[in-house]
């Protein structure tokens, strides 16, 4: 990078779409821009990486920017955060320093109830199992889980966890739902059954965790949460990570429950290789594929250059914190 112009680095691109928006081309006419494509973990990386930088494009939660990150970018003017969702990033920190932090719209969430029940009938059908055996020249005998007239719980009936509900009467499945917050009258308007985490643990067949991240939330399924669930119930979580206890989750799978979990969120991101859920036959794992899809990977990274863009052209728009 020269040393007169403004530097910007775009921070875990691993599906290389940056570059393919308008405004990628836009900003990089006004800026040096660097796009890393794989996760940084050592403080040489980072500091190599941002040391110098005057902008960071952060892609959703999947690099988390505290006081470590911080204090190896001195440089840094601007945070062009993806999405609406900033617990991994400390905007007190950020504004300490003067720092000015912009995000983008949410999308509707279509993506991430999509592959909700993309989980959920891959684990139900035990379409994984049956792929690997028929690759390797068998013909599984598999016997699956049939959803209609099963029950349905979904853990937070918010903006996605509504449309799996509608989703799952579509299945002509009884749905129950729980939340801090739910009332009758809005579990009805999703043809759900508003219940208490016990009950909706006790009586479902198949359990989605839909519900937002926060102190409250953070370990609400654990192992006495998982001991409560149906013999042979699934399990499916396209929220975060830390809403389940993974530590309770791989002991409850040596024990032989849930009958199947699928998650496409996890405490540590990307999942370790060596990582024991890795080890399961009926456990489905997804990349935090929930938003990756074309249509809104485009409409968040377009989104967020045109925030960098605002905020090299002096007039920052979108910003979540007072500023220098």
């Amino acid at each position: 990078m020269s040393d007169d112009r403004f530097r910007v680095v775009v921070l875990d691109d691993y599906e290389r779409f940056c570059t393919t928006v308008p405004a990628y081309a836009e900003a990089a006419g006004l800026a040096d821009v660097k796009v890393m494509e794989r996760k940084l973990t050592t403080d040489e990386e980072w500091s190599a990486a941002v040391g110098d930088a005057h902008a960071v494009v952060l892609m959703r939660e999947r690099s988390p920017f505290r006081e470590r990150e911080f204090a190896l970018a001195p440089s840094l003017r601007f945070i062009s955060q993806i999405g609406r969702g900033i617990p991994h990033l400390d905007v007190a920190e950020a504004t300490r320093r003067g720092i000015v932090v912009s995000v983008t719209p949410n999308d509707s969430g279509a993506s991430t109830v999509e592959l909700t029940f993309a989980l959920l009938l891959a684990l139900a059908r035990k379409i994984p199992v049956v792929a690997q055996g028929m690759r390797e020249g068998g013909w599984p005998p598999a016997v699956g889980m049939l959803l209609e007239g099963r029950t349905l719980g979904v853990i937070g009936l918010g903006r996605i966890g509504a449309k799996v509900a509608r989703i799952g009467r579509a299945f002509d499945m009884d749905v129950l739902a729980t939340g801090k917050t739910l009332t009758d009258e809005r579990a009805a308007e999703a043809g759900a059954r508003r219940v208490s985490l016990d009950t909706l643990l006790q009586e479902s067949d198949i359990v989605s965790v839909n519900c937002r991240l926060n102190t409250e939330t953070t370990g609400l399924i654990g192992g006495p949460e998982l001991q409560r669930m149906k013999p042979g119930a699934l399990l499916i979580n396209t929220a975060r990570g830390p809403i389940i206890s993974e530590a309770a989750l791989v002991e409850s799978l040596k024990q032989g429950y849930p009958g199947g979990v699928a998650l496409d969120v996890y405490d540590e991101e990307p999942l370790p290789p060596d990582h024991p859920l890795r080890g399961f036959d009926n456990v489905v794992l997804a990349s935090h594929r929930g938003y990756a899809v074309d249509r809104i990977l485009h409409q968040r990274y377009q989104a967020a250059f045109t925030n960098l863009i605002r905020f090299i052209e002096g007039a920052p728009v979108d910003v979540i914190n007072p500023g220098p």
